[in-house]
């Protein structure tokens, strides 16, 4: 699955790419049926804080009926689990990472990130590189990986574009008692923005962004599930700065170390 020179060129210029297929129809199934088994009680002994309900469902705002639909997210599960420990390293994933980043790529953060129906979650505009403590920027992206069909009804993936070429804005914690733990927001760039793309998905599609692309998610309006898996990418010649979250585990998954980089 690599790319063409237009669709580098679309991520240089845009600072995102929507690919098609990037998971096949069987490695979805299998990754929503782990999923739902360890959100039902296969999570192994010791990593029970991974699976992290929305705070209106921990407060009781919301009420649910299954434990699925009250998560939102499901944190490294390639740490501690068989069937996700693959999956940064998937070919096809990681192919379409090498055209955009080069050959050298270290996978850091997956996630099983849901938005069930009825809760009504949302994360205003952000920057990637605002968490991260390395650098540069143009060689860090995210990997968003549909495992629903995603629109704008059930809060699907909302991009700015051209917004990678932005320094890295100011963020703070969006007003309210109902804001999941680690969600901040971009200084001036609060609701919708002119301009922006909704990105409309059906399952095994992937979107790719810069570090720096201002990007966003809508509440589930929808009677309908809509999770995704990310990963986040970096080149392995990256090396530490600032940022809000210093520990991550890096993992090789293509490519060579180098000595003194993440």
């Amino acid at each position: 699955m690599k790319l063409s020179d237009a669709e580098r060129k679309f991520y240089e210029d845009e600072g995102y790419l929507l690919v098609k297929g990037v998971l096949t129809p069987e490695e979805v199934e299998r990754y929503k049926g782990r999923a739902r088994e360890l959100a039902t009680g296969a999570i192994p002994p010791g990593a029970e804080k991974m699976l992290v309900r929305d705070v209106r469902v921990a407060k009781g705002e919301v009420q649910v009926d299954d434990p699925e639909k009250g998560l939102w997210k499901l944190l490294q599960p390639d740490w501690y689990d068989s069937v996700f420990e693959p999956y940064p390293a998937t070919p096809a994933l990681l192919d379409v990472v090498e055209s955009l980043i080069g050959p050298d790529i270290k996978a850091f953060l997956t996630m099983m990130i849901y938005k069930p129906p009825g809760v009504h979650a949302d994360h205003p505009f952000h920057q990637d590189s605002f968490y991260f403590a390395f650098g540069p920027h143009d060689q860090i992206l995210g990997s968003w990986i549909a495992l629903d069909k995603t629109d704008v009804e059930n809060g699907t993936l909302v991009v700015l574009p051209r917004s990678h070429r932005l320094d890295l804005i100011d963020h703070d914690t969006p007003r309210g008692d109902l804001v999941n733990f680690g969600v901040f927001g971009a200084h001036g760039y609060e609701g919708p923005q002119s301009g922006e793309v909704v990105l409309d998905l059906e399952p095994g599609d992937g979107a790719f962004f810069h570090s720096r692309l201002l990007h966003r998610t809508g509440p589930n309006l929808s009677t309908r599930h809509r999770r995704v898996l990310t990963v986040h990418f970096a080149s392995a010649k990256c090396r530490t700065e600032g940022g809000v979250l210093p520990q991550l585990k890096f993992r090789l998954v293509r490519g060579q170390e180098y000595a003194g980089c993440i």
